[in-house]
Protein backbone atom coordinates (compact mmCIF):
# COMPACT_ATOMS: atom_id res chain seq x y z
CA UNK A 1 0.00 0.00 0.00
CA UNK A 2 1.25 3.29 -0.88
CA UNK A 3 2.06 5.69 1.26
CA UNK A 4 -1.30 8.35 2.08
CA UNK A 5 -0.64 11.91 2.66
CA UNK A 6 -2.50 15.00 3.77
CA UNK A 7 -2.52 18.37 2.82
CA UNK A 8 -2.79 20.96 5.84
CA UNK A 9 -3.80 24.69 4.46
CA UNK A 10 -3.80 27.12 7.63
CA UNK A 11 -2.87 30.80 7.63
CA UNK A 12 -0.41 31.72 10.57
CA UNK A 13 1.25 35.11 11.57
CA UNK A 14 4.69 35.23 10.17
CA UNK A 15 5.59 36.38 13.95
CA UNK A 16 5.28 33.18 15.14
CA UNK A 17 7.93 32.14 13.22
CA UNK A 18 10.43 35.04 12.18
CA UNK A 19 10.69 38.39 13.96
CA UNK A 20 11.84 40.08 11.08
CA UNK A 21 10.70 41.09 7.77
CA UNK A 22 10.60 37.94 5.94
CA UNK A 23 9.33 36.67 2.67
CA UNK A 24 6.45 34.20 2.94
CA UNK A 25 8.49 31.32 1.42
CA UNK A 26 11.34 31.85 4.29
CA UNK A 27 7.98 31.40 6.77
CA UNK A 28 7.03 28.40 5.10
CA UNK A 29 10.41 26.79 5.71
CA UNK A 30 10.79 28.18 9.06
CA UNK A 31 7.15 26.21 9.81
CA UNK A 32 8.14 23.21 8.07
CA UNK A 33 10.89 22.90 10.25
CA UNK A 34 9.49 23.63 13.41
CA UNK A 35 6.79 21.12 12.37
CA UNK A 36 9.08 18.02 11.26
CA UNK A 37 11.25 19.12 14.75
CA UNK A 38 8.13 18.45 16.44
CA UNK A 39 7.63 15.03 15.18
CA UNK A 40 11.12 14.02 15.18
CA UNK A 41 11.19 15.26 19.21
CA UNK A 42 8.48 12.74 19.89
CA UNK A 43 10.03 9.73 17.82
CA UNK A 44 7.16 9.97 15.22
CA UNK A 45 10.20 10.14 12.56
CA UNK A 46 13.28 9.49 12.00
CA UNK A 47 16.24 12.49 11.41
CA UNK A 48 16.29 11.55 8.07
CA UNK A 49 12.38 11.72 7.39
CA UNK A 50 12.11 14.67 9.55
CA UNK A 51 15.10 16.32 7.48
CA UNK A 52 13.03 15.59 4.47
CA UNK A 53 9.73 16.79 5.49
CA UNK A 54 11.72 20.38 6.58
CA UNK A 55 13.27 19.90 2.82
CA UNK A 56 16.88 20.50 4.35
CA UNK A 57 19.43 18.20 4.34
CA UNK A 58 20.25 15.98 7.27
CA UNK A 59 23.12 18.37 8.83
CA UNK A 60 21.20 21.67 8.23
CA UNK A 61 18.39 20.10 10.24
CA UNK A 62 21.15 19.03 13.04
CA UNK A 63 21.69 22.55 13.07
CA UNK A 64 18.08 23.48 13.32
CA UNK A 65 17.78 21.00 16.70
CA UNK A 66 20.68 22.44 18.07
CA UNK A 67 19.54 25.82 17.83
CA UNK A 68 16.20 25.44 19.53
CA UNK A 69 17.38 23.02 22.18
CA UNK A 70 15.90 19.86 20.95
CA UNK A 71 17.95 16.64 21.91
CA UNK A 72 18.57 13.91 19.42
CA UNK A 73 16.66 10.55 19.72
CA UNK A 74 20.02 8.55 19.84
CA UNK A 75 20.24 5.71 23.08
CA UNK A 76 22.53 2.96 23.87
CA UNK A 77 21.86 0.45 21.65
CA UNK A 78 22.40 2.93 18.64
CA UNK A 79 25.47 4.46 20.49
CA UNK A 80 26.68 0.49 20.80
CA UNK A 81 25.83 -0.56 16.94
CA UNK A 82 28.13 3.11 16.00
CA UNK A 83 31.30 2.47 18.03
CA UNK A 84 30.90 -1.61 16.57
CA UNK A 85 30.79 -0.05 13.24
CA UNK A 86 33.72 2.36 14.01
CA UNK A 87 35.98 -0.62 15.48
CA UNK A 88 35.06 -2.81 12.65
CA UNK A 89 36.62 0.17 10.00
CA UNK A 90 39.38 0.84 12.02
CA UNK A 91 40.10 -3.55 12.07
CA UNK A 92 39.92 -3.01 8.49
Amino acid sequence: MPDQTIRIDRELPKKLFIKDRASAQRVKMEALKRLAATFYADGSLSLGKAAELANVSKQEFLDFLAAHNIPLNYDLDELEEDLATVKEFFAK
